[in-house]
């Protein structure tokens, strides 16, 4: 009985990790709909438009945008690509899909481990 009380306390263990990282994975999701819509919007603007630089967190510098045909993507490990938009866009939503299959994953592996939770618990008011 000790036993299975002790497995069932590891599967709810385990149950709020795996939902820690779902909401992890869904914070991930709303950034990446964040930074698509921001490459959208400043894929349109115009050369000249005037635009707030980021300097670091909370500070920001007035520009002119000087509209080029690619940005630089920091692709690891300090290395920076240039890349066009659509390339840029496809590299988020590559990133995207991939989020979108751990969270499946991640949601698979809970549905698994609350049925054996399940049983367990059944087993345990048994006893």
């Amino acid at each position: 009985m000790q036993k299975k009380f002790m497995e069932y306390q590891m599967l709810d263990q385990r149950v709020k990790q795996f939902h820690e990282q779902i909401q992890m994975a869904d914070q991930q999701m709303v950034e990446i709909a964040a930074t698509i819509a921001s490459l959208e919007e400043f894929s349109a603007l115009e050369e000249g438009t005037e635009i707030l630089v980021p300097i670091n967190n909370g500070i920001f510098a007035k520009a002119s945008l000087k509209k080029e045909d690619k940005l630089r993507v920091n692709v690891g490990s300090s290395i920076v690509v240039d890349k066009t938009f659509d390339q840029a866009k496809e590299l988020i939503e590559n990133q995207k899909k991939e989020i979108e299959k751990v969270r499946t994953q991640l949601t698979a592996n809970i549905e698994v481990l609350m049925k054996r939770a399940s049983e367990l618990e059944k087993e345990l008011k048994v006893i």
